[in-house]
């Protein structure tokens, strides 16, 4: 199991490393600090989180992704995804949810 982690450079663009799946999600902090922190943005602005790190996802990892772009939208923050795992895209068109997370 690799532990999770969330990097912030520059402002507003987010990369996430690791494993997002049922065992890392609840312990992870990082995930907390970068819902804290795109949330602190001024209302409309951008953010991008990369996925370009993440090495394992499940239904659980999409479950939280799905959950944390209605948060941000909700907070009126845009939230662009970058280098979605394919494993993630196939869960996602598996679960006819790849609409709502811009997958093609």
């Amino acid at each position: 199991m690799t532990n999770l982690q969330v990097n912030e450079s520059p402002k507003g663009y987010f990369t996430l490393q690791g494993e997002l799946n049922r065992n890392t999600i609840p312990k992870s902090a990082a995930l907390a600090t970068l819902e804290t922190s795109n949330q602190k943005s001024a209302s409309g602005a951008d953010s991008t989180l990369d996925m370009s790190g993440v090495s394992h996802s499940d239904t659980a990892g999409l479950a939280w992704l799905m959950n944390f772009l209605k948060t941000q939208q909700l907070q009126n923050v845009q939230v662009e995804l970058k280098n979605i795992p394919e494993s993630l895209i196939k869960l996602a068109k598996i679960s006819d949810v790849d609409s709502f997370l811009s997958v093609q």
